[in-house]
């Protein structure tokens, strides 16, 4: 690391009016003459480092939001400017060390500033009078300082902070650590940066600005919104701190049910649950946890509960297996804890789900497990097929057909344990999150708030008056995995007539894709080790062979009418209102193997556009958890008096004079425009 270079002393100094490019102040009148300067080398230097502090303000929020960054290249030249963007440079690229070395070098030549001036900023009372700029320059070098300071002190927590995920991902593979010690000591250097940013924005808010030139004034507005954004996401860290303590259990113990949902065969909030681990956090520590079958649970049921639509045609109650029937995951976390404990299961605290695509994606990370006394070794692209032969084949002589499931867990957290690319980790989780294969609900209103500031609550969208909205949501009642294999294309065109008024088709076509490749794949597998206790025509059949059949939901802005349909009996179609929308539900199938199936619903909306002035037409599709193979395609139609002055996002087919989107269905999706009448 460089050293820093010798403070220079400065003899007697005269002063006159700072006169330049940067400053151009002249002292207030006073009986007095004013005070000589011979040279203003220093002022001018102070003058440019000063400038470049706010600029770098910006900067310091920047890293803590993760923003880009915009740098000033003239004011980059000057030393403690140059050191501190290098700084943040580095830490961007997570080079905690580099930065952490730029950092104190541009802390060093703002201390030898510091010292320069200090003979001139502590002049008198009658001199800070007679020259308001002398104060401002103090605060605007002290500003600089502190920059420079949280420089330093984020670097140096972000060495901490890049230890901590390979001690939780230790706890998440069953080992001892010390998670909870290790956060309580990075959050006393986080506490000593909130610390200093207050420092920082309270300078900032009594500098003096209207002596200032009108450029470093627009800089200085700039300096104190991003020093307050600053503030705000430090303050948020710090409040959600406590959260994260609860999570791991620092003051009571948490439990939390983790799902287990198979999207090939799919459900409301993204598959059937075909069993559930109990986990139990102490003081950071994974203390206790337990893999269930959800049949041997719901054998402990003995209230009865009479079962929704579509859940009616496969069985004569509910029961927790199939109690995630709800779209919202909220209503149905709620729903699956009461059937939970119903069925002297014990209460929890938080739920989260994920399907076995979350599964798949790890183990591109972990590598080929093998779990001892079974005969497979088990790998991301080999994972759906032999978990599900061997469960549905029953091939063990366990009690449970999913022991295999559970005599995996330990040997998978293990090797998770172990993943080294975190980079990589973390970019793979934020996909999954994105899709919608991990949802989490809790009890604990702070935890719950943050879940969904996560964005991880799997929550509906909550209902507009004024927006157009879409949700496809299938239950599937085939008895079956066929949904690995049905591709889904949604095509959602609204056509809006000259009075303003929406009328929508929604078509909806289905294709079940199982081919020869398939069965040759499990024909393999049945050579090997057999059917076990299902012939091969039933094994097929449940593997995803079988004809899908699903109940499904249409969910429309609420007061949609249901004009007509194509492809399916009007009265086969139930209307019915959740969670603030209309419902259309119908069941749709069976789709035999290499067969397609197309359905059209025409419905009218319940409100209509103003075409007088500009108005805009607003669209969200919100995508099924779960749910893959699913493409979109969204059309606007308007009449030759109506124009679209603005879509987003822009068209997908730029020879088209009506706004077209087409997009694979992963996420949810958002379409707007702008349109208004000819006529005006």
């Amino acid at each position: 690391m460089s050293q820093k270079k010798p403070v220079k002393k400065i003899g007697s100094v005269k002063l006159e009016p700072l006169k330049g490019r940067f400053f151009d102040i002249k002292p207030a009148k006073s009986g007095g003459k004013s005070p000589k300067l011979g040279r203003n080398t220093d002022f001018i230097r102070f003058a440019m480092v000063a400038i470049a502090a706010f600029v770098v303000l910006g900067v310091s929020n920047a890293y803590v939001l993760g923003r880009d960054l915009i740098w000033d290249s003239q004011e980059a030249a000057y030393t403690g400017y140059e050191n501190l963007k290098n700084g943040m440079d580095s830490l961007l690229t997570q080079d905690a060390s580099k930065a952490s070395e730029f950092f104190m070098m541009a802390e060093s030549s703002f201390q030898e500033l510091s010292q320069t001036t200090q003979h001139i900023t502590s002049q008198s009372n009658h001199l800070l009078a007679e020259s308001l700029y002398l104060d401002t320059a103090d605060k605007l070098i002290d500003g600089a300082q502190e920059v420079a300071q949280i420089g330093v002190e984020l670097a140096e927590l972000m060495k901490g902070f890049s230890e901590l995920p390979q001690a939780a991902m230790s706890v998440v593979g069953g080992e001892d650590g010390n998670l909870i010690e290790a956060l309580l000591e990075r959050k006393e250097a986080f506490d000593e940066i909130l610390a200093l940013a207050a420092s920082l924005q309270r300078k900032i808010t009594t500098l003096n600005d209207s002596i200032l030139p009108d450029e470093l004034q627009a800089k200085l507005t700039g300096a104190r919104t991003q020093i307050g954004q600053l503030m705000a996401a430090l303050l948020d860290v710090d409040a959600n701190f406590d959260v994260v303590l609860r999570l791991l259990g620092d003051e009571i113990p948490h439990r939390y049910l983790v799902l287990l949902q198979n999207n090939h065969e799919l459900r409301a909030t993204g598959g059937f649950i075909g069993s559930y681990l109990t986990v139990d956090v102490n003081d950071g520590k994974i203390i206790k946890m337990e893999a269930k079958d959800v049949y041997e649970t719901d054998g402990q049921l003995r209230d009865v509960v009479d079962p929704p639509p579509g859940i009616d045609k496969v069985a004569d109650r509910l029961y927790m297996r199939d109690a995630n029937y709800s779209p919202d995951f909220p209503t149905s976390a709620q729903d699956i804890m009461w059937f939970l404990e119903h069925s002297k299961g014990p209460s929890v605290d938080t739920v989260i789900a994920i399907d076995q695509v979350v599964v798949e994606r790890l183990l591109t990370l972990t590598g080929t497990l093998v779990v001892p006394g079974f005969p497979f070794q088990l790998r991301a692209e080999n994972f759906n097929d032999i978990v599900s032969f061997y469960t549905e084949a029953k091939l063990s002589d366990t009690a449970t057909p999913k022991q295999l499931l559970f005599d995996l867990i330990p040997v998978f957290q293990k090797h998770f344990a172990g993943v080294k690319d975190l980079k990589e980790l973390g970019n793979l989780v934020i996909q999954l999150l994105e899709e919608g294969h991990v949802q989490a609900y809790s009890l604990d209103p702070k935890v719950q708030d943050l879940i969904v500031r996560f964005d991880l609550d799997g929550a509906v969208v909550a209902a507009d008056n004024k927006t157009d909205y879409l949700s496809v949501v299938t239950t599937a009642i085939g008895g079956n995995k066929s949904d690995q294999y049905m591709a889904t294309n949604l095509h959602h065109r609204s056509v809006i007539d000259e009075k303003g008024v929406i009328a929508n088709e929604l078509t909806i076509k289905k294709t079940h894709t199982w081919s020869n490749s398939e069965e040759t794949r499990l024909e393999n597998l049945i050579e090997r080790y057999g059917t076990g206790k299902l012939t091969k025509e039933s094994l097929y059949f449940v593997l995803g062979r079988g004809p899908n059949v699903d109940y499904m939901r249409v969910y429309v802005p609420k007061g949609s009418q249901l004009q007509s349909a194509t492809g399916i009996d009007l009265s086969a179609i139930e209307v019915s209102e959740d969670l603030g929308y209309t419902v259309f539900a119908f069941t749709n199938g069976p789709i035999g193997a290499g067969e397609s199936k197309e359905l059209m619903l025409r419905y009218s909306l319940p409100y209509k556009l103003s075409l007088r002035t500009e108005d805009n037409y607003q669209f969200i599709a919100e995508h099924q958890a779960g749910a893959e193979n699913v493409t979109l395609k969204k059309e606007l139609i308007t009449p030759d008096t109506v124009k679209i002055t603005e879509s987003y996002p822009p068209s997908s087919n730029t020879f088209s004079l009506s706004p077209i989107l087409e997009t694979a269905f992963d996420s949810n999706q958002i379409f707007t425009s702008a349109i208004s009448s000819l006529k005006q």
